[in-house]
């Protein structure tokens, strides 16, 4: 009896079919970083490897980021370009005025559209992915509010306008949550918790990279604090230079991972005056510019302390994650939800405010004289990070799409 093969077309088919839809600022896959376009990478390639879902990804062309996309099974990306000239496109136009269909004010959003009209089947399930999260009011005009979900990956009022647009929500945190709620008639089923996730294979423990710390200026005493972002003012890294002016220790010294546009090459003015700052410290601060996620894992290890100076309430902190992941120690300010994505690493949390820096002092002079204490911090940092896989996040991301497929949408 001959064995019959299963219809892989028609199996495919079967799958939820889910549309990811990113700002127009930054490309996926995240060749150029971004906190958003690193988890949608994430997750396209987690879904490479399991197959669960048909994923569509909108995203800003980039050729590095094409050669990136080359060769997935599962995933469609749809390269979108920003228009130029009118800031209205107008066959958008034609179709509000002619059809009654609403279109979003920014261009970009009304060809994802349009690319969208051509794209059968329709998908089941809808996820802006940040941003602008009101642009997507067409899209929803299109599918219906039910199969649209708004993935709130910051602070994000809720409110009447967003209600139409959204028949759900995905938070981070329940701090998140709880915050979009306030300003929401969404029933409360409907905003389902989605913790982030960091890749655990790359992020781990392993020994430091004592070429690399010698390289960027640094003896085997010194006592390097890490601080890695995006350069501005949000995220406090002012305030924790200030903090290291206050301790005279001179082996205590910073290093500082990023820059104010995540991989492009402007220069701010709050950069400069970062540097302004750094030179009343002499060599004591360090600063590397952008570095690839891939090559991250290599600058925590090499850090004795990394420091998270949030000075805005925090969605989640993945630099704590990866930070904690790599073993090591994390110092952060009480903010928005990191306290629930650091709970059981030992992680040591400082207020936020007027004598913010002061604390920092103090919090790093306490860990400068207790590597003892810093080692268990690690310890407990790495079993918490477990918490926060790649395919963690995948199985719940999985879930919840899947239960609004069944349903024909959100609760």
């Amino acid at each position: 009896m001959p064995i019959l093969k299963p219809d892989k077309e028609k199996e495919k088919s079967k799958l939820p079919r889910v549309l990811l839809i990113p700002p127009p600022e930054l490309p996926v896959p995240a060749v150029q970083g971004g906190a958003v376009e690193t988890l949608l990478t994430h997750l396209i390639r987690e879904n490479e490897k399991q197959g669960r879902l048909a994923l569509l990804c909108a995203s800003v062309p980039d050729e590095a980021a094409r050669r990136a996309a080359e060769g997935l099974q599962h995933t469609k990306m749809l390269y979108v370009a920003r228009p130029h000239g009118h800031r209205r496109y107008w066959p958008m136009v034609f179709l509000e005025r002619c059809v009654g269909i609403a279109a979003p004010y920014d261009p970009w959003y009304q060809k994802v559209q349009l690319s969208l009209a051509l794209e059968l089947p329709a998908p089941d399930v809808i996820v802006a992915e940040g941003g602008n999260l009101t642009q997507c009011s067409a899209i929803s005009r299109m599918f219906g509010r039910k199969r649209c979900l708004a993935h709130l990956h910051g602070q994000t009022s809720g409110s009447p306008a967003m209600d139409t647009i959204y028949g759900g929500v995905l938070a981070l945190s329940e701090f998140i949550r709880d915050d979009y709620l306030q300003g929401s008639s969404l029933d409360r089923r409907s905003a389902y918790i989605l913790y982030n996730c960091i890749d655990t294979v790359r992020f781990r423990p392993a020994p430091p990279p004592m070429a690399l710390r010698t390289r960027l200026g640094f003896a085997p005493k010194d006592f390097v604090v890490l601080f890695c972002g995006r350069l501005e003012p949000d995220k406090g890294i002012h305030k924790l230079m200030e903090a290291l002016a206050k301790l005279p220790v001179p082996n205590i010294r910073l290093l500082i991972v990023g820059s104010p546009f995540f991989g492009r090459t402007q220069q701010s003015s709050f950069l400069r005056k970062l540097e302004q700052q750094a030179k009343a410290l002499g060599d004591r601060v360090q600063f590397t510019g952008y570095i690839p996620n891939e090559d991250l894992p290599d600058y925590y290890r090499l850090a004795d302390l990394v420091c998270v100076p949030t000075l805005v309430e925090e969605a989640a902190g993945l630099v704590a994650m990866e930070a904690m992941a790599c073993g090591r120690p994390v110092l952060a300010t009480r903010s928005g939800g990191m306290p629930e994505y650091l709970e059981g690493s030992q992680a040591v949390l400082v207020e936020r405010g007027e004598n913010i820096a002061d604390q920092l002092a103090w919090s790093i002079r306490m860990l400068y004289e207790h590597p003892a204490l810093c080692a268990e911090m690690g310890a407990a940092g790495v079993k918490r990070a477990q918490d926060f896989s790649i395919a963690r996040y995948y199985d719940e991301f999985v879930r919840i799409v899947t239960e609004i497929a069944q349903n024909g949408g959100t609760p």
